[in-house]
């Protein structure tokens, strides 16, 4: 094998601080403080060697680091990592019958019925302990198939996208140069999104491994728990988030240290939110455009311009009103399922997806839009403007509402009244305590429809 058809399981150094353990799990309770690099490569080895004969496994480990240890363990066994949207018994089933001799890996999740499954965190202790790593790099072959993401299914069903080595070292190496500046190449990086979502692979997990940042294994979502996080870590800080945990913590009141740099991603932001969550955390939020399909592709300073710009190696061609983007390192073309107006050959503008348009009594709207007005209602903690399948001659929009503690659902109406045409008003405007959404802060249409579907039974 050449080096030109295989690249090293991690390239950064390997007395570095890579992971800071805080979470206490019996696994890593040995290990508190950080793990550096060549004590990561020898946990790795030590983990693979645990792991059963198998060809995939659907890796559900919520403490970042185990799930960094268990995928790259799982790649070291040429095997590959399936990356569910969810953790639901009945996901798991489904895709051991799509996906021959497949086992879990987990850190204390319910494993589905009949499902051969290892534990790490019922490991024997010496599988962690300090113990640096004293042979060469790992190199894996480019085209080995190291994981199998699947989207979070916001405008369908959730479909699988396959990531061989090459696809996933090559992705990072393109992001890091948008992502991370020299001044944060050894930042302390804090994030809410799981590892299993594309957002969260690229930025932390495969940036970790391909540069010399520290992640936390953590994933806090309430405001106060991420204060803390935070406040535990050195200078350079990096927060890795979505609009709804930033819109939370923005709201909480909360006094944060500064975060050098924010990274968003999963929903586009609005000018008036980034420049809150900038004066929030006294750093700059780079807001980023991708899909699972391709990744990121593309970067914005929210609070100052509204343009996109791709990175290297990214290519938007248009087809009418169909965008389709390529990359060298992407197996196939992909279709977005935004609308995109191309402004030169680097820069777009984001109009919403393809399915937000609407027609109400004659009259065309956006669902983006809506959303867009529904999210400025002062007490809103967070909300959603959808359309549910109706009988009706003339279909009626629905919010779901979820207010601050002694606002009240009627202050939404009102602001809707004073926004819009009346047919784009919703009807009814009901109030609920939280919004269906996933771990990384999404809220698919599925989950939306059940939603409603079980509070209108």
């Amino acid at each position: 094998m050449t080096a030109t058809e295989s690249h090293a399981l991690v390239c950064r150094q390997l007395e570095l601080p890579l992971c800071h353990i805080s979470r206490p799990l019996a696994a890593l309770s040995k290990i508190q403080g950080t793990v550096s690099t060549a004590e990561f490569l020898s946990h790795v080895e030590a983990v693979a060697q645990h792991l059963p004969e198998g060809d995939h496994a659907i890796n559900l480990c919520g403490n970042r680091y185990l799930f960094m240890v268990s995928m790259c363990a799982v790649i070291l066994r040429r095997q590959t990592n399936l990356l569910p949207p969810n953790k639901n018994p009945a996901t798991q089933a489904s895709l051991s019958e799509r996906y021959p001799n497949t086992y879990v890996v987990h850190d204390g999740t319910e494993v589905a019925e009949g499902l051969s499954a290892i534990n790490l965190d019922l490991l024997p202790t010496n599988t962690f302990q300090r113990k640096a790593f004293k042979s060469e790099v790992p190199r894996i072959p480019l085209d080995h198939l190291a994981a199998i993401s699947f989207t979070s299914g916001s405008t369908g069903q959730s479909k699988p996208n396959n990531k061989n080595w090459r696809c996933l070292t090559e992705g990072v190496r393109i992001n890091k140069q948008y992502m991370l500046s020299s001044a944060l190449d050894q930042g302390q990086v804090v994030t809410t999104v799981p590892g299993q979502h594309m957002w969260g692979l690229e930025t932390t997990i495969m940036q970790a491994m391909m540069s010399n940042i520290c992640i936390s294994d953590t994933s806090p979502l309430y405001p106060k728990d991420i204060q803390t996080l935070l406040l535990q870590l050195s200078s350079p800080r990096v927060l890795v988030s979505t609009p709804v945990h930033l819109r939370a913590m923005v709201m909480s009141g909360l006094s944060f240290p500064q975060v050098e740099r924010v990274l968003c991603a999963t929903a586009p932001l609005d000018v008036e939110s980034a420049q809150k969550v900038e004066a929030c955390f006294h750093g700059e939020l780079i807001e980023v455009y991708g899909c699972s399909e391709v990744g990121s592709m593309a970067y914005r300073r929210t609070a100052l311009e509204q343009d996109w710009h791709m990175f290297e190696g990214i290519n938007l061609t248009q087809e009418g009103e169909v965008t389709i983007a390529s990359a060298d390192h992407v197996p196939e073309l992909v279709e977005m399922q935004d609308l995109i107006t191309l402004c030169s050959d680097r820069c777009f503008q984001l109009n919403g997806r393809q399915s937000d348009m609407i027609e109400i009594a004659g009259k065309r709207g956006s669902l983006k839009e809506l959303n867009e007005i529904l999210q400025k209602v002062e007490g809103l903690e967070d909300g959603v403007v959808f359309l549910p399948e109706q009988k009706r001659k003339v279909p009626r929009l629905v919010a779901l509402v979820v207010m601050q503690e002694g606002e009240d659902k009627n202050i939404v109406a009102a602001h809707f009244r004073k926004h819009l045409d009346n047919a784009f008003v919703p009807r009814p405007i009901i109030q609920v305590k939280a919004l269906p959404r996933e771990e990384n802060g999404k809220l698919p249409q599925k989950n939306v429809a059940e939603f409603y579907a079980a509070i209108m039974e």
